[in-house]
């Protein structure tokens, strides 16, 4: 049963290694719960195609990042990024309150409506604080040889692309340590489903808890 509307609602953060599969774990332990899936990076691709954030993008990293509409191209942004610190830090000054706002936003809505659960996808989950909102929060675990290729597969990415983002993002050692729950992620996807299917019982213990109550400041 549900609880009553605006009393608690229940988070689940995933944490992991860049193309770790914590993606796809995300989006099948929302659709067993089930529950609404929040994903940060979706968030930013919406915003990066709004032309007035595009000209706050460029404007503080430089030109040539717009396409003819405005928006900004991805792939540009990422090179520029991931190998330059400093633009890196620019960049998550503009765009991390503006995904944290509508997060915030979209998780208040679902407690009000009387949503019971919400699985949070969000690559910098522990560095933004984020984690402090979450009622449990599981590590996808998968060996690095994997998680380049699948990475590198997926976006078509060089090996040195996906070292960047590694390398810009918790160790794995902190994102473990801060994990309730280690879920292994080395067959195929029916096993992953499997393992996630192995958490329910621990989460669907968890209390609901008001939004207001955990929301980083």
């Amino acid at each position: 049963m549900n609880p009553p509307s605006g009393t608690g609602i229940r988070i689940v953060g995933l944490l992991g290694g860049v193309g770790s599969g914590k993606s796809t774990a995300a989006g099948i332990l929302a659709e067993l719960l089930p529950g609404r899936l929040l994903d940060a990076d979706a968030e930013v691709g919406r915003m990066l195609e709004n032309p007035e954030i595009g000209a706050q993008v460029e404007e503080s990293l430089g030109p040539g990042l717009l396409n003819a509409e405005g928006e900004v191209d991805r792939r540009a942004l990422g090179e520029i990024v991931f190998h330059d610190p400093d633009k890196r830090k620019a960049l998550e000054e503009l765009l991390h309150p503006l995904v944290r706002e509508s997060l915030r936003n979209r998780l208040g809505e679902l407690e009000e409506s009387g949503g019971d659960w919400a699985v949070l996808d969000v690559p910098l989950l522990l560095e933004g604080g984020l984690s402090e909102a979450c009622d449990f929060m599981v590590f996808v675990d998968a060996p690095a040889d994997d998680r380049r290729r699948w990475a590198c597969t997926r976006h078509g990415w060089e090996a040195s692309d996906w070292e960047a983002r590694e390398f810009a993002q918790a160790g794995l050692d902190n994102k473990q340590a801060a994990a309730d729950a280690i879920l292994g992620n080395v067959g195929t996807l029916e096993d992953l489903k499997a393992g996630v299917e192995g958490l329910l019982a621990r989460l669907r213990e968890l209390p609901p808890r008001p939004l207001r109550d955990r929301w980083p400041r």
